[in-house]
């Protein structure tokens, strides 16, 4: 059926589950709060959220290479091949080789480096209070941490190599693993992927010798 319907229709159903803790009581990273978030979000405009997010984040910020599902086109090597944890190649690459598009807006957009570091520029400019996409008390709303450190999608940490506050992100759809660290006190911030998932000790350490290349040498 449409996405929106799928959409909702996966919310209906996870309604019916009890709740484990109290709200507001304890951290729990669930991709089903951003395919909620993402409902909300086509609630208010009427519209896909694949379509609002086109039109309100990737065009102003001319993020021109976004796609949703699985990178480089099907059959051929032009992108990076997806690969398991245990490092066997997936039997194919392609927009079919993701997690489902009813969970969209828990991850399904792929981009080039060239372009994410559109969008990690201007959370950093917007972290500064400098001109950017969204108003200044935006910013202070998506990078302050509430239970465990975690903002709206931003790990929110204090670095000593960072000069203060440091922001995380890190996604995985098992095949493939990116993360970026964002040090605004710095104007730093490091962005990493890696064709394989479950690589989040790989994409540290390069992380941590980017960090002391340019913070610490």
């Amino acid at each position: 059926g449409p996405i929106r319907k799928q959409r909702l229709t996966a919310l209906a159903e996870a309604a019916m589950l009890p709740l484990t803790d109290a709200p507001g009581s304890k951290y729990l990273y669930s991709n089903l709060g951003y395919v909620m978030a993402g409902c909300v979000i086509e609630k208010l405009f009427n519209n896909d959220w694949e379509a609002v997010i086109r039109e309100r984040l990737f065009t102003p910020l001319n993020m021109t290479s976004v796609g949703f599902g699985g990178i480089g086109t099907l059959g051929k090597t032009d992108q990076p091949w997806p690969h398991a944890a245990n490092g066997t190649p997936m039997p194919q690459n392609g927009p079919l080789m993701d997690n489902p598009p009813v969970m969209g807006p828990a991850g399904t957009v792929h981009t080039t480096l060239e372009d994410w570091a559109k969008f990690i520029a201007d959370h950093l400019k917007g972290a500064l209070g400098e001109k950017a996409l969204l108003k200044p008390e935006s910013y202070t709303a998506l990078h302050t941490p509430g239970l465990q450190d975690y903002a709206k999608g931003w790990l929110a940490v204090q670095r000593p190599w960072a000069g203060g506050l440091a922001l995380s992100h890190s996604g995985d759809n098992t095949m493939n693993h990116c993360v970026v660290w964002i040090a605004p006190a710095k104007g730093f911030a490091t962005l990493v992927c890696i064709n394989q998932g479950s690589q989040s000790k790989a994409a540290d350490e390069v992380t941590s010798a980017l960090i002391q290349l340019h913070l610490k040498g």
